[in-house]
């Protein structure tokens, strides 16, 4: 009788407080603010529209925090200095069902359909937006969390890289908003 060698696989966690990404001792100080409806920090006519992995694209809705729960790390992607994403992307499983919003006749949001939408493309990064021909730091993401230092970004990146190297998951724990400290 031939008895498979069984594979141990371990996990390590990133657990985000609200304030910052504690991994391998380290905390890298970190937010996820959102500007929507809710906390009237997004103007009307500011419209934000599903787009990237999230589908179907171009339906209006509002943005919300990450989801809260246990997500693993499924990519991690060095970026150009021209994107928002800079330097790291660190992207992961997470969605959540996003309420899709009709517009008034101005284009700005009127309602709540009642149809919901499966958002996905959710990560960890240090947020930039476009401000005039720059890239500015931004204090907002439409969901993601945003690492508040660019060379912590790459370095988080670097140490979950290695650690998936050694075949380990990485999985981020994100507690429910309301925990959030």
């Amino acid at each position: 009788m031939h008895v498979k060698e069984a594979t141990v696989q371990t996990a390590q966690v990133i657990q985000f407080t609200g304030r910052a990404l504690l991994w391998r001792g380290h905390e890298f100080p970190a937010t996820c603010v959102v500007r929507n409806e809710l906390n009237r920090k997004r103007e009307p006519w500011q419209i934000v529209y599903t787009m990237g992995s999230t589908k179907p694209h171009g339906i209006a809705y509002y943005p919300r925090p990450f989801p809260a729960g246990s997500w693993e790390v499924t990519t991690i992607a060095d970026m150009g200095e021209d994107t928002v994403y800079w330097p790291t992307w660190i992207g992961t499983e997470a969605t959540q069902e996003l309420e899709v919003w009709s517009l008034d006749i101005r284009g700005f949001y009127e309602r709540r359909t009642g149809e919901y939408i499966t958002g996905r493309g959710y990560g960890i990064h240090h947020a930039r937006y476009h401000k005039g021909s720059r890239l500015v730091p931004s204090n907002t993401t439409l969901g993601c969390i945003n690492v508040l230092s660019p060379s912590d970004a790459r370095e988080l990146g670097e140490e979950i890289r290695e650690a998936r190297g050694y075949r380990q998951h990485v999985i981020l724990d994100v507690p429910k908003w309301e925990d959030w400290y």
